[in-house]
């Protein structure tokens, strides 16, 4: 915008120059057509502002993590004149990397336009995405005029469900197969599939899936389910930056999302549990049928870090007693000599299998090693796609 302004005033001054040296009727006429000409630009910049109209819509209010969603804003110029440049500057957490993006455009007479981005969140939680104010810039560059538009919506971006068990490698239990899977959770209804083993009723094969993969598969009933695991996670907040932080929780929980649909896949329900400190108590969540989970990757979507009390080993102590007949999943970002503490304690009256995000203190991995019932693996928290295949089958023994 400064170069037109400058530019202007560069003709105008010419124009005077003009005419005082030229005094005549063709120079008077540029030095009034240079005068007025920015006043009605002006004005027909002013109606433009109060003929456009917005509206802002988005595909869907929640989405998981790293999968696009498509945001539309519906534009309408309702004047006699086209519109001059005009952008509209939208909050978008997450996206490129910048917290703002500008759209850029310009519309004929009584033209409708939809502009659509796509939005992606790194990490889970509640986000809102706005498209805030409005510039309109007059024909000559020379004003710009600012509208304020306050169109927002929240959406709530959950943690991803990673079936490990997939053909073809990691994906996510969203996918097409399991979408066509039932999401009922009246208990004893079909909830996923599972390779045929001996004995299972034939009228529970999944033929179209069967077909597909080479290999026997059936319709397995939660009701069927033979055993059962706690998986509880571990919260309390690990890392230096808002960015790392937050990619240690997600590591968290969406192993711990992996770990109960194994589970689920391998005739086991799953208990998961972990302390909120927004409402200052622990929340457990049954996750019995395919909807289940995917009732707790909504639960655990805004679900943050935190520091201080309650610790991991009081979290764990309370599912635990002598008479405790569940396997014990824990998962952590912190591999100190407390974790191997709380190991060895809980070895006594339940199998357990720890899943650590990150690196164990000096000894600690060896001396996990060496406890009875105890099985650990390591993973990478920001990586978690490249190791959790191996880390959950070296967990399972399934190597």
């Amino acid at each position: 915008m400064a170069v037109y302004r400058f530019a202007y005033i560069a003709a105008l001054a010419a124009a005077v120059v003009f005419s005082q040296a030229y005094a005549g009727h063709l120079s008077s006429v540029i030095l009034i057509s240079l005068l007025i000409l920015p006043l009605f630009s002006l004005v027909f910049t002013f109606a433009a502002k109060a003929a456009f109209s917005f509206k802002f819509d988005i595909s869907e209010d929640t989405v998981e993590k790293n999968k696009s969603l498509k945001v539309r804003i519906f534009i309408k110029n309702r004047f006699l004149f086209p519109s001059s440049t005009t952008y509209i500057k939208a909050s978008m957490p997450g996206f490129s990397e910048k917290k703002d993006a500008r759209l850029i455009f310009s519309l004929a007479p009584f033209q409708a336009k939809n502009l659509n981005l796509t939005y992606t969140a790194e990490y889970r939680g509640e986000y809102d995405i706005s498209f805030d104010t409005v510039y309109f810039y007059d024909y000559l560059k020379l004003f710009r005029l600012r509208k304020e538009l306050g169109l927002h919506k929240k959406i709530t971006v959950t943690p991803r469900i990673i079936d490990i068990t997939a053909v073809g490698g990691t994906v996510t239990a969203g996918d097409e197969e399991n979408d066509k899977q039932s999401l009922n959770s009246v208990k004893g209804e079909r909830s996923f599939t599972r390779k045929y083993a001996e004995g299972d009723d034939v009228r529970n094969i999944h033929w179209k899936l069967s077909a597909k993969q080479d290999d026997y598969m059936v319709w397995q009933n939660a009701e069927n389910l033979s055993s059962r695991a706690v998986i509880v996670c571990d919260l309390i907040s690990r890392g230096e930056t808002d960015k790392e932080k937050a990619a240690y929780t997600d590591a968290v929980l969406e192993s711990a999302l992996a770990v109960a649909l194994y589970n689920l896949k391998n005739d086991c329900g799953s208990l998961i549990s972990f302390y909120d400190a927004d409402k200052g108590r622990s929340t457990d969540i049954n996750t019995e049928h395919l909807s289940h989970l995917y009732g707790a990757a909504y639960k655990t979507a805004t679900v943050r870090n935190y520091n201080g009390e309650p610790g991991y080993y009081s979290v764990c102590k309370q599912h635990f007693t002598d008479s405790t007949q569940s396997t014990a999943v824990l998962i952590t970002p912190h591999g100190d000599h407390k974790l191997a503490k709380l190991a060895e304690e809980l070895a006594a009256v339940s199998e357990v299998k720890i899943l650590l995000l990150g690196e164990a203190e000096k000894g600690v991995q060896r001396y996990l090693e060496t406890l009875r019932n105890v099985a650990a693996a390591e993973l990478d928290p920001f990586d978690i796609d490249a190791g959790i295949d191996d880390a959950v089958r070296k967990l399972y023994g399934k190597f």
